[in-house]
């Protein structure tokens, strides 16, 4: 539903920040969201995706502006002559404070910077759309109520995966409906809670934390159902070593050679406390059953070691994917599942560039991200199979030629016996 109900979650983004804060409503007290502070709870009941203003610590709905004039095709003005250079705005920054600090609506000061411009009237109509755009969010900045969701997540400056890598990571991973998939990532549970929401209640998903508590901020966020939360299971990867059947509990090197490995790209140590290791025996039960469809590992620290304990967890024919920002990483990556054995190895650089389209004003976005990182996917095989001295060599036998005797005339063989 598109009315915002009690006990749901509600996403806040700034319109001049981008800036975004996830609450639950009702809240009972003030939310801040720099440099706004404002009581939420008005809006119950009200629908999503409509903006808002902050006037004395409440919500007031702005009306939505009809756009300016359609956008002239053959339009013979130009901005070629035009000097951006400070001088073409009467008005000074203490002017503008000055007018903020009285009380001035945003309104109001954007009118007052269009009478005093002397450029405004030769832009050409694009241009007067993109500079009036501009100083709305400045001097008019408000706050969007939004419905969380995995995308908006992923456009928010703090995010570590862009859309399109997280799309393109829960693509090639063949995660589905009824999937078991096993997943490694570090610092949020972004990835766990597309891969659940995919999943819709059927199959498993096992998440590998590295920190005391496991990751479940987005999946809280997102008001996922009472079926989709249950496929999620969580499992510390200080015990991922105890996975490997032929593990012995005296034994504890590789546990501590993982415990190193966190850190050592990502230079947090964190407080390591003592797990209960009772709680996840169930778990590490069914992961030593090695019968998992996915291996999808998104992580700062060297995926390395955790792909060398877990490749054992994927099925034959089951999908991997690694994501990780060092090329060099992915190349020891790519030699383990090589030696291995498997199909349809990749290592992709994801390139992606937003477009504007818009009549007249279709082009590239000018502000970019250069990498997202690098995907390795790969599907598993059986060990040996294409291995030449594993394969039977069969040499074809002889060919048997006989021997047809001569019929007589009664239609009777005769033995030859010279």
């Amino acid at each position: 539903m598109s009315v915002i109900q009690s006990g749901q979650h509600v996403l806040f983004i700034n319109t001049k920040t981008s800036e975004q804060k996830c609450v639950r409503l009702p809240k009972h007290q003030k939310v801040f969201l720099k440099p706004f502070s404002f009581t939420p709870d008005s809006l119950i009941g009200q629908r999503f995706n409509h903006t808002y203003r902050v006037e004395k610590s409440q919500l007031c709905k702005v009306q939505e502006q009809p756009s300016l004039e359609e956008p002239v095709l053959n339009c013979d003005k130009t901005n070629e002559f035009i000097r951006d250079d400070g001088t073409v705005q009467s008005l000074s920054q203490d002017d503008i404070e000055g007018m903020k600090a009285s009380g001035v609506a945003g309104e109001e000061i954007i009118r007052t910077l269009r009478e005093n411009s002397s450029s405004f009237n030769q832009k050409t109509e694009f241009s007067k759309a993109k500079w009036l755009k501009k100083k709305m969010s400045k001097h008019q900045p408000g706050i969007i109520v939004r419905r969380p969701s995995i995308r908006l997540f992923c456009t928010s400056p703090t995010s570590k995966l862009r859309p399109d890598i997280l799309g393109k990571i829960v693509s090639v991973g063949n995660v589905w409906s009824g999937s078991r998939v096993l997943v490694a990532e570090t610092g949020d549970d972004l990835l766990t809670s597309a891969i659940a929401q995919r999943l819709d209640g059927e199959g498993c998903a096992v998440q590998i934390y590295e920190q005391r508590q496991p990751h479940c901020m987005f999946t809280v966020w997102l008001d996922l159902t009472a079926a989709q939360r249950a496929v999620v299971r969580y499992y510390p990867l200080k015990f991922l070593a105890r996975t490997d059947p032929e593990w012995k509990e005296e034994e504890q090197k590789e546990e501590n050679k993982v415990e190193e490995v966190v850190t050592e790209l990502g230079k947090r140590k964190r407080e390591q406390g003592v797990e209960d290791w009772n709680k996840y025996q169930s778990v590490c039960e069914e992961l030593k059953e090695g019968k998992y469809d996915s291996l999808i590992i998104s992580a700062h620290y060297d995926p390395f070691p955790v792909l060398e304990l877990a490749w054992d967890i994927l099925r034959a024919s089951g999908k991997c994917v690694i994501h990780t920002e060092y090329l060099s990483q992915v190349v020891a990556c790519a030699n383990f599942v090589n030696s291995k054995g498997c199909s349809d190895l990749s290592v992709v650089d994801q390139w992606y560039r937003e477009i504007q389209v818009l009549p007249g004003r279709t082009h590239p976005d000018m502000r970019m991200q250069i990498g997202g990182g690098f995907i390795l996917s790969c599907t598993k095989l059986i060990p040996g199979i294409f291995e030449h001295d594993s394969v039977p060599t069969v040499t074809p036998a002889a060919p048997v030629i006989e021997k047809e005797s001569a019929p007589t005339n009664n239609g009777l063989t005769t033995e030859n016996t010279e």
